[in-house]
């Protein structure tokens, strides 16, 4: 493990090597989580020959918890960060959730270092309804959200965590693990939440002609599937993976269906 020192905070990552593969796999966890929520996959990436890089973004995890600028567009540049402090040159990026989005600006920035892309349950390219986009909530909807977990902060995130994120049957363990990670976030994390009211990639997205794949569960309650259909017609390379009976957690509620979907797409571009 390792920090990056940015904004005058740092920013926690680990290089884990798989080697074998000209693959790094670079995930982003979704708002609030951190590198911990991506632990099965890791080791799945790494025991196939893949390096995997997962950090925590700002006021989460293990990172610092007080950075002021927590938009999407600065968590993008602290992943451009870690791919040039690392030196990487062909990466894949796959962000969660949030994470999604995050990992889209990114690739915006990095040019041809971007081997490849994938939304799991993506918040993006937008989370909210907009001019020719009929999908996902209102944007009041998100300030909403964000007052509740203001409010009093423990009871959501057990609601969140407890209830809406997971269709599938998970463990007791796996529901207690995930609301622990998410308390470890501060209240400085909300920012990166509201930025989700407004947040437009559709022109960002269009542009990023890399091979993309989007997995979405089929009954995800937290980001709407049909912004993962519209992410997948919009990347000029992007295929659609719908996990039937899944929620907001596709890689934790069905692990081998996952890791079947994102472990072929990769073996294919390696």
């Amino acid at each position: 493990m390792a920090k990056l020192a940015i904004d005058g905070g740092e920013i926690h990552y680990e290089h884990h090597r798989g080697g074998g593969k000209s693959l790094t796999v670079l995930l982003s966890h979704g708002w609030g989580m951190s590198c911990r929520a991506w632990d099965d996959v890791t080791a799945f990436l790494t025991d196939a020959g893949f390096d995997v890089v997962v950090y925590d973004h700002r006021n989460c995890g293990s990172s610092s918890k007080d950075f002021s600028d927590g938009s999407i567009g600065a968590l993008g540049d602290d992943v451009v960060r870690l791919v040039d402090t690392l030196g990487l040159e062909r990466v894949v990026l796959n962000g969660w959730s949030l994470g999604g989005a995050v990992v889209v600006d990114a690739a915006g920035k990095l040019d041809g270092r971007v081997a490849g892309l994938v939304s799991t349950g993506g918040a993006t390219p937008r989370y909210t309804q907009a001019d020719g986009f009929p999908h996902g909530g209102q944007a009041a909807d998100v300030a909403g959200t964000v007052a509740a977990l203001r409010a009093g902060r423990i009871d959501f995130l057990n609601g969140l965590y407890g209830g809406a994120v997971f269709v599938a049957p998970v463990s007791e363990a796996t529901i207690a693990q995930t609301i622990s990670i998410a308390l470890q976030a501060s209240p400085a994390a909300d920012q990166s939440l509201a930025a989700l009211a407004d947040i437009d990639q559709r022109e960002t997205m269009a542009a990023l002609d890399v091979p993309a794949l989007v997995i979405f569960g089929d009954q995800d309650q937290v980001v709407d599937p049909a912004i993962g259909a519209y992410a997948a017609e919009q990347l000029p390379q992007g295929r659609l993976v719908q996990m039937a009976g899944c929620g907001h957690a596709p890689f934790l509620e069905d692990p081998d269906g996952y890791r079947e979907a994102l472990g072929g797409f990769l073996e294919a571009i390696a």
